[in-house]
């Protein structure tokens, strides 16, 4: 009985609990008070879990494109199986550039995944979380900046992972 008034409490922002508190002699009564202050919802408990047309067009308004950086991050990770060894097998200043390019997407995607997940605002403060994924974004350039510096003034990307597997 004490899960379902926690339940109640929690769900209905205190008005359901208020009216389970309410000692009636008349059960008529309580069920007007329920009713009655139900009304006054802002948010009707059944539209959390509603699973009709309206609930779910609003869960799609803030959908914020999740969905597609998950596709895109997949499509990036599935064109890596084929750019690293096309470029190790064709080295070439564009493939150089494409898979530097993809790498770092790659990695900071990850990093993030694990900044976002992990330096939460609510457990370590939100300017600690902002400080974290700040410097997510600052590795993701520097080695951005890195790697094109590299294939510019070096061998490039590739020609260097065939050098390294030479030796």
């Amino acid at each position: 009985m004490s899960a379902v008034c926690n339940i109640a409490r929690n769900s209905c922002r205190g008005i359901l609990w208020k009216a389970l508190q309410t000692k009636s002699q008349n059960p008529g009564n309580y069920i007007r008070v329920v009713r009655k202050e139900s009304l006054f919802l802002k948010h009707k408990p059944a539209a959390f879990f509603s699973t009709s047309q309206n609930s779910h067009s609003v869960a799609q308004a803030h959908d914020h494109s999740h969905s597609k950086i998950w596709t895109a991050e997949r499509f990036l990770s599935a064109a890596l199986i084929g750019l690293l060894p096309v470029g190790i097998a064709f080295p070439n200043p564009a493939i150089d550039y494409a898979l530097s390019l993809a790498l770092a997407a790659h990695v900071h995607w990850g990093i993030e995944a694990i900044v976002v997940d992990y330096l939460r605002p609510s457990v370590v403060g939100a300017p600690l979380a902002k400080a974290g994924l700040a410097a997510v974004y600052a590795l993701s350039v520097f080695t951005i900046g890195g790697l094109f510096y590299f294939n510019y003034s070096d061998v490039g990307l590739c020609q260097a992972i065939r050098m390294l597997w030479k030796l």
